[in-house]
């Protein structure tokens, strides 16, 4: 008679990319597991030293201090899917928006209990002469961008920075849950959640789908139940990353001029879709045109999602 095989969820945790890692894996055997967490682990910092912003020798920050660069395959891989999600979000998601400009030009640990400035020295008495300084030093067209597939080349224009930190858990949290389920035979069922963007694989240690929970900030004992397979959780939202700036309070989500936080009366969104980055563009789409105009764009698009207003309403396609 055969042994039965009994599959457990083996869980990690971590920080990397300036955010919490959780790792699920649902197998027969912690040595599998464990291995196979650190080959993510291993991955998700190589992503990290490739994108970061904030570490000096980076891929992500030599180009867009030198602006032109030979860049490698992962680098071309996120950058193209970038540009595909900005035309089709019709740039409500776009990487060359600079949050660093209203001071967050460090990691949010740093800022969140402090006031900070603008990078640039912007006059306040006037909101019009604002906008001109940006205008004048800032270019957010994501067209004049080229990319050169053949040679891996790129090179961006004076005044343009790119910044992939509105995709990139999102697409990397779905390229590791996949990778770990579909190398291996005895994986039951994956989760890589990178602060806040999931993605699932498979099933739980039950057989089930997995179960999260969406968090309302009008009515902290009120969260959203949610199942997920084979699916990509992404949650935004304008009331967790606040700081102020010159007095004023500012989250970390910019419109699409990049120079101010957009005037909508969404709170919050998830999107569940089976893409993980476009998951993830989707939420800024909906938090910088609100729920009617993001739609328009959106259509037919297979999507599911929540979004909590201002005022607690919640519309829901799910």
């Amino acid at each position: 008679m055969e042994k039965e095989v009994v599959m457990k969820e083996y869980e990690y945790t971590d920080k990397v990319m300036g955010t919490e890692l959780s790792v699920s894996i649902v197998c027969n055997s912690k040595e599998l597991a464990d291995e196979l967490y650190q080959e993510a682990l291993d991955e998700i910092q190589n992503y990290e030293k490739c994108f970061s912003r904030f570490l000096p020798e980076s891929e992500l920050s030599q180009l867009n201090k030198n602006k032109k660069a030979v860049v490698s395959e992962i680098f071309i891989e996120v950058l193209i899917k970038a540009k595909e999600l900005f035309q089709e979000t019709k740039g409500a998601f776009n990487p060359l928006v600079q949050i660093e400009r209203l001071g967050y030009n460090k990691t949010f640990e740093e800022i969140k209990n402090k006031e900070v400035k603008n990078i640039e020295t912007l006059p306040k008495e006037n909101k019009v002469a604002t906008e001109k300084k940006f205008d004048e030093i800032y270019d957010v067209d994501f067209s004049k961008v080229i990319i050169d597939q053949n040679l891996s080349k790129v090179i961006l224009l004076a005044g343009q920075k790119l910044d992939f930190g509105g995709i990139l858990k999102g697409y990397l949290a779905e390229k590791i849950a996949k990778k770990i389920k579909n190398d291996y035979e005895k994986i039951q069922g994956v989760i890589v959640n990178l602060g806040g963007d999931i993605h699932t694989q498979g099933l739980d240690e039950n057989n089930q789908h997995f179960i999260f929970n969406i968090f309302n900030p009008t009515n902290e004992q009120d969260d959203i139940s949610v199942k997920l397979y084979n699916e990509s959780l992404a949650t935004s939202g304008i009331y967790k990353r606040v700081w102020q700036n010159s007095g004023r309070k500012i989250h970390h989500l910019l419109d699409q001029t990049g120079t101010k936080n957009p005037a909508v009366d969404v709170l919050s969104v998830s999107v569940i879709h089976k893409d993980g980055g476009r998951a993830d563009a989707y939420t800024k789409l909906f938090l910088n045109l609100g729920h009617e105009e993001a739609m328009k764009i959106l259509g037919s698009n297979e999507i599911k999602f929540i979004i909590i207003k201002n005022n607690g309403e919640i519309i829901k396609k799910v």
